[in-house]
C-alpha cells in the first residue's frame, strides 16, 4: 500500500506529528487530497489561531471585529486561540461576544493578551466550560489594578480547567480564588510578580491533591518550601521556584522537600544553593530527569553520576576548578553551563559523553577562554553534538584555528551552530563543512566577506535559518545575493547591523526567497527604503508570515 492509498484517519494521525507551519506551507501543497485532510481535520484540532491587531507582514491594522465575525461561522472551529486585545473597545463590540457564544465551547486552550482584565473580557469566560488551558498576559503597569466586579461569577464556569498560567504584573486576579474551586488544576504558573504566601496558600489548599506542576516566584524561599512541606498529599512532578535572594539558609527545608517529593522529575531552583543542598540531590531524587540550579560550586560531583535518569542539566556555578574528569553523566543529552570564575577546568567537558545540545555562557567575558587547553578539550569532547550554542561564549579566531583543536568540519552531526567570534574572518568559515547544518547564527563577525560566505553556502546547502549580525563592511549586496540564491531551503533570515547592505539586497530577497517565512532587517543603515515601500516590496514573497523591518 502506498501513502496515497491510506485512509484519511491514518493520514490525520501521521500529520499531527508535524509542526503546524510545515503543514500549512509545505505538506498541504503536495496534493488536493492532503490539503483537504489538513485543513478540514488537522488544523482545526492542532493549529493555533492568533487574532492580533497588526498584520505580521504588511504591518497594516486589521479590523479584528471582522476577523472574529468570519471565524465565528467557520464550520470547523479552532480549538487553540491566541487573542491580542489592543484596547478596551474590542470587548465591547457585539462581534467579540458573538464569537465566544458560537465558538467558545470548542476551545481547549486560550491565551489572552490585554492591557487590563475588564468586565467585558470576563463575560466571555462563561462560554469556556470546556477550556483546559488558560494563559492571561497583562501589560498593565498598575501594581494591583481595579478588580472587575464579576470576576468570581465569570470564572466559576471553568470547571474543565487543568492548566493556568498568569503572566501579570500583580496578583489582582488571585485576591479571591473561589472561582477555581470547581476545577482540578494540574499545572499552575505565576510569572512576573513575586507571590505572597497569603495569596498562594488558598490556591494550594484547594488544589494540592491534583497539582503536578508549579512555577512561582517568591520573596523568600524558606517560607514557600515550608508551606509545600505542610501538604502530605502533594505529589509534584515539576517544580520551578525562584526567589529574590538575600535570604536565610533554606537547605533544611529543601532537603525535606526532596524527601517528601521523591517522584519529582524536573526541578528548577532560582536561588543560590548551599553545598549541602546540592550534595543531597543524588541521595533523594534518584529519578530526576531535568535539573536547573544556581550554586557556588559542586564539591561532590561524583555523586551527580548517580542521577542515571538525568537528561537535561542547567548549571550556573561560580567555580568548577574542583570538577573531577572521571565523573560520567552518560544520561545527560542537553547541557547548559555558565561559570562566573575567570578560570575554568576543562575537566567538566569530559563528563558528558552523550550530550547532544550544549549551551555555554561566558559570564565573566573573555577571560574565561584564555587557556587553549580549555578550547581544545571543549571541541574534542563535543564532537558528537547536534546543537552547539557559543553565541554568548567569547572565542578568538586564533584559538579555534590552533593546531590540535577539533574544527567545526569534524562535527559531522551538527545541525545548529550559534557562534560569536570578535575577530572572525573568512578563515573561520573555512572550518564549517557541515552538510547537515540547518541553523546558523553568526554574531560579531566584522571581517567576514564574500569569499568566506561563498565557501559556507557551498558546504552547508541545507541551512534553513540564518542569522547574521554586526558586520560593518564585509557583507555587501553581492554576498546576500549569493546567500539567497544558493540556500534554496531558507525559511528564516535575520540581518542585524550589516551596514554595507543597500536596497539591492531587498531585490535579491524578493527574487530568490520563494519559501521564506520569517524575515528581520534592522539597523542596516545602508538600506534606506522607507518602511512602507519596503513592506510593499517584500509582501510579494507569498510564503512570508512574519516581517520585522526597522
Amino acid at each position: 500500500m502506498e501513502l496515497a492509498d491510506l485512509p484519511n484517519e491514518l493520514l490525520q494521525k501521521i500529520f499531527t506529528f508535524l509542526p503546524v507551519n510545515e503543514l500549512v506551507s509545505v505538506v498541504s501543497l503536495v496534493c488536493s487530497a492532503w490539503c483537504d485532510v489538513i485543513r478540514t481535520f488537522v488544523l482545526p484540532k492542532q493549529g493555533l489561531l492568533h487574532v492580533r491587531p497588526v498584520h505580521p507582514v504588511t504591518h497594516q491594522l486589521i479590523a479584528m471585529e471582522t476577523v472574529l465575525k468570519e471565524q465565528a461561522v467557520k464550520p470547523y472551529p479552532w480549538t487553540n486561540l491566541k487573542l491580542t486585545i489592543p484596547n478596551g473597545d474590542l470587548p465591547t463590540r457585539p462581534e467579540f461576544m458573538r464569537f465566544f457564544n458560537q465558538q467558545g465551547h470548542t476551545l481547549k486552550t486560550l491565551t489572552i493578551q490585554c492591557t487590563e482584565l475588564t468586565v467585558d473580557i470576563l463575560a466571555a469566560f462563561e462560554t469556556l466550560y470546556n477550556l483546559e488551558s488558560l494563559c492571561i498576559v497583562s501589560e498593565s503597569e498598575s501594581l494591583y489594578g481595579p478588580v472587575p466586579a464579576n470576576v468570581e461569577m465569570a470564572l466559576t464556569s471553568l470547571k474543565s480547567l487543568t492548566r493556568l498560567r498568569l503572566h501579570l504584573p500583580s496578583y489582582t486576579i488571585l485576591r479571591s480564588v473561589a472561582f477555581l474551586s470547581g476545577a482540578r488544576l494540574v499545572s499552575l504558573a505565576l510569572e512576573r510578580f513575586e507571590m505572597e504566601l497569603h495569596h498562594l496558600r488558598p490556591l494550594l489548599d484547594d488544589h494540592h491533591r491534583t497539582l503536578r506542576e508549579l512555577t512561582v516566584r517568591v520573596e523568600e524561599m524558606k517560607p514557600l518550601l515550608t508551606l509545600l512541606n505542610s501538604y502530605p498529599s502533594l505529589q509534584l512532578r515539576r517544580l520551578n521556584v525562584k526567589s529574590a535572594g538575600n535570604e536565610d539558609d533554606f537547605s533544611d527545608a529543601l532537603i525535606q522537600l526532596y524527601d517528601q517529593q521523591p517522584q519529582l522529575r524536573a526541578l528548577t531552583i532560582g536561588s543560590e544553593l548551599s553545598l549541602r543542598a546540592v550534595d543531597a540531590l543524588p541521595q533523594k531524587l534518584l529519578h530526576l530527569q531535568e535539573l536547573e540550579l544556581i550554586a557556588e560550586s559542586i564539591n561532590n560531583c561524583k555523586a551527580l553520576s548517580e542521577l542515571r535518569h538525568l537528561r537535561r542539566l542547567t548549571l550556573c556555578l561560580y567555580d568548577v576548578r574542583a570538577w573531577d574528569e572521571t565523573v560520567q553523566l552518560e544520561g545527560v543529552t542537553e547541557l547548559s553551563l555558565a561559570v562566573t570564575f575567570p578560570l575554568i577546568s576543562p575537566a567538566i567537558f569530559c563528563s558528558f559523553p552523550c550530550v547532544e545540545r550544549l549551551y555555554l555562557e561566558n559570564v565573566d567575558d573573555d577571560t574565561l577562554m584564555r587557556d587553549i587547553v580549555v578550547v581544545r578539550t571543549l571541541m574534542a569532547c563535543m564532537r558528537q553534538v547536534r546543537v552547539l550554542d557559543l553565541e554568548n561564549f567569547v572565542f578568538r579566531e586564533r584559538e579555534i584555528l590552533n593546531d590540535g583543536v577539533v574544527r567545526f568540519e569534524e562535527m559531522e552531526r551538527l545541525e545548529c551552530l550559534k557562534y560569536s567570534c570578535r575577530d572572525m574572518s573568512d578563515a573561520s568559515l573555512l572550518t564549517m563543512n557541515l552538510p547537515v547544518l540547518r541553523e546558523l547564527y553568526l554574531t560579531h563577525c566584522p571581517n567576514v566577506s564574500f569569499t568566506g560566505l561563498s565557501f559556507l553556502v557551498r558546504n552547508c546547502p541545507l541551512i534553513e535559518r540564518l542569522h547574521l549580525e554586526s558586520n560593518k563592511r564585509g557583507l555587501e549586496d553581492e554576498a546576500l545575493e549569493l546567500i539567497t540564491r544558493k540556500l534554496t531551503h531558507l525559511r528564516m533570515l535575520v540581518l542585524v547591523n550589516l551596514r554595507a547592505l543597500t536596497n539591492v539586497s531587498l531585490d535579491s530577497i524578493v527574487t530568490n526567497c520563494f519559501y521564506l517565512m520569517e524575515l528581520t532587517i534592522t539597523h542596516c543603515v545602508g538600506i534606506t527604503l522607507e518602511k512602507g515601500a519596503a513592506i510593499e516590496k517584500l509582501s510579494v514573497v507569498k510564503s512570508l508570515k512574519n516581517l520585522i523591518y526597522s
